[in-house]
């Protein structure tokens, strides 16, 4: 298993993550009937990564002390029972379906796209070798790009910065971006947020794996192998699928997907996968139709998709304007009031004239109307358009108005919208079940025109506080996330060493106690690399400590760049530094020891007074069983370094000196 060392505390206090936004109308269309079955709710749930993490995290706080955790969306809703996923299913929502969220250059439908394809291609590989459990495989890999998604929701500005600054650039120079940005990556996040949602360490770590650039992090674990294999392969599908979606202009155009690939390139064979791939292409294409999520070449646009286009472009001077905006929001949260020329009016009523006559007196007073002729229309526009008012006739064939408004409560863009009832009835006890039900004002029929608009402008200034109230939440979420971002950073700095970047003594031992705990756990090997600057005392004393800072920054450097993407380099103090080698024996760091001093062997330094090369001597130790603790592994590797320094510099021995029996 990878340890997840950094944690995105910001996403709990920011509300919920966006969802794609025909899951919602989809849901509530088939919890209207009450022969929905539980394969039928399971089918809508597990398409969403929002959504299935939340019903899995229920089932698993739900679950007896012991028991084995809850891994797919199917175990999760037979464990709680189809009334209660129906709730979450409803209760936990989406943004208002726009078909875009707040950060401008986060392509949003292709993030949708791409999560199904990569989810449905590891089912089918799974499936097809039998390791790994299809339905773990699908929610590990719709999982996995989460982190994306939480950041874009979080930091949507800072975000769409990463994202410009990273266009046309690999996915190297992206995650430098977001941690330079964050502190984070959205490996890092995805893995925490699964952790939180009490997912098992297998999928925690083979996500942590797909990002770090080692195709073999699950090291002796079968499983871990297998599924971060499945990962990598089911990636290379969702490339190859959502690359052939040329119809439609992508918000930030062919880079985006390399921006979602893992680091490493696959060794298979896309040939190999081409039967896979069909396979997982006709189910992405007509689980995508179904939730409005494009797949198809040609297929008609989605009307709540925003055209690129008409999008703000980010630059220095409007990066400036938003910020000072974003200042005085966060001293006051005040709003202007809203003009009725601001408000939308949805109007329900199956009768043409009935409507026509509500529109044309809303529309005199200078709201904007739209209109639907029966309630299951209504829902759909509600979901589309998140109107602020709707004002709906209470009967109705298929649907009345009582039930449209029991429908609309049931999801979070519903609660929100104020819903105004024509009735004819007068009887009181039906009155108080409208209201009941969630009505929040009547107006009885034939209606007074006048008396229509007196109950419509209450119900505006019910909207503008409810305004004020998520301007305030808003201004607290922002607080909150800037807050994690700077006890973040001010940890990072705790644990960074201030002349060469890398991490500090403090970072190494807590790091390195932490990986003997695993490596004692899972019984893999560990090691570490020693290493220490030969005569770097003769350097300060001959040209000065500002030639000496030069010497430690560049071969920090070539440390830090001739070292795998899972190992962590460290510098100890003065003149020493720290590799330590996760996952790998004593064969492997004698290897990454080797690499380490030809680099900086071979590495010119130029700077003013100084110009030549340095050399290192390094000490390798592996964690055997005479070994201790870390302390004397540290012993062992420090040892090892007075070895080579006795043997002339420059040169590499090992701890098989010291334990010549492990060797």
């Amino acid at each position: 298993m990878l340890l997840i060392y950094k944690r995105f505390e910001e996403l709990k206090q920011s509300g919920a993550l966006p969802t794609p936004s025909g899951v919602g109308l989809v849901i509530l269309r088939r919890t209207q009937s009450e022969t929905c079955t539980l394969d039928e709710l399971t089918q809508c749930i597990q398409i969403d990564p929002a959504l299935s993490g939340r019903v899995i995290k229920l089932a698993n706080a739900t679950a007896l002390a012991g028991s084995v955790p809850v891994t797919t969306v199917r175990q999760a809703a037979q464990q709680l029972g189809i009334r209660a996923v129906r709730g979450v299913a409803l209760g936990f929502t989406l943004v208002p379906s726009s078909g875009a969220g707040l950060c401008t250059r986060f392509d949003y439908d292709r993030f949708w796209s791409y999560s199904l394809a990569h989810a449905v291609g590891a089912q089918f590989l799974a499936g097809e070798r039998g390791l790994i459990d299809p339905g773990e495989a699908f929610t590990c890999a719709l999982l996995s790009r989460l982190g994306m998604l939480a950041l874009a929701t979080v930091y949507p500005e800072p975000y769409a910065g990463v994202i410009d600054a990273s266009r046309g650039k690999d996915l190297a120079a992206f995650l430098d971006a977001e941690t330079r940005a964050f502190e984070i990556q959205h490996w890092e996040v995805a893995a925490s947020i699964m952790e939180d949602w009490g997912l098992p360490d297998l999928f925690t770590s083979a996500v942590l794996s797909l990002g770090s650039g080692e195709g073999d992090v699950g090291g002796e674990d079968p499983l871990q192998a297998e599924l971060s294999r499945i990962l990598l392969e089911s990636s290379l599908i969702a490339e190859q699928l959502v690359s052939s979606i040329t119809a439609r202009e992508w918000l930030l155009g062919s880079d985006w997907t390399q921006l979602m690939a893992p680091l490493p390139a696959c060794d298979s064979d896309l040939e190999q996968l081409r039967p896979i791939l069909e396979r997982a292409r006709a189910t992405w294409e007509e689980w995508g139709g179904l939730f409005r999520i494009p797949t198809t070449i040609g297929r008609p646009a989605d009307p709540t998709h925003v055209d690129p286009n008409t999008l703000p472009q980010i630059a220095p001077e409007s990066t400036g304007e938003r910020k000072k905006t974003s200042d005085s929001a966060s001293e006051s949260a005040e709003l202007n009031p809203l003009t009725p020329g601001e408000i939308k009016i949805l109007t329900i009523d199956d009768d043409p004239r009935i409507l026509r006559l509500l529109s044309h007196h809303l529309r005199q007073a200078g709201y904007q109307v739209l209109t639907a002729g029966n309630g299951a229309d209504g829902l759909k526009i509600v979901l589309e358009e998140s109107p602020h008012i709707v004002v709906t006739d209470w009967m109705m064939p298929e649907m009345t108005g009582i039930d449209v408004c029991r429908s609309l409560r049931r999801v979070d863009a519903g609660r929100k919208t104020y819903v105004l009832i024509l009735t004819a009835r007068e009887d009181e006890q039906q009155v108080v079940d409208a209201f009941a039900a969630g009505v929040d004002d009547y107006v009885t029929k034939p209606f007074n025109a006048r008396i229509l608009i007196a109950r419509v402008q209450a119900g505006q200034r019910m909207i503008e506080l409810q305004r004020q109230v998520e301007a305030d939440k808003t201004m607290r979420m922002h607080q909150v996330a800037e807050m994690g971002l700077l006890t973040r950073k001010l940890r990072a700095a705790a644990q960074t060493d201030v002349l060469t970047e890398l991490p500090n003594r403090r970072y190494a031992m807590s790091r390195l106690e932490q990986e003997w705990s695993e490596s004692v756990r899972m019984n893999r090997p560990l090691s570490v690399v020693m290493v220490d600057i030969d005569y770097f005392k003769r350097i300060n004393d001959t040209y000065g400590h500002d030639v000496g800072d030069v010497v430690l920054k560049q071969t920090a450097a070539v440390l830090r760049a001739k070292t795998r993407r899972g190992d962590i380099v460290c510098r100890l103090g003065g003149e020493e530094f720290l590799v330590i080698n996760v996952n790998s024996n004593l064969q492997g760091a004698l290897l990454c020891a080797e690499r380490l001093r030809s680099s900086v062997a071979e590495n010119s330094i130029q700077c003013d007074g100084f110009e030549g090369k340095v050399t290192v001597s390094l000490g390798c130790a592996e964690r055997v069983l005479q070994t201790t603790d870390i302390d004397d592994l540290l012993k062992s590797a420090d040892e090892a370094v007075y070895a080579a320094k006795a043997a002339g510099r420059n040169t590499i021995r090992s701890s098989a000196d010291r334990y010549p029996e492990s060797a």
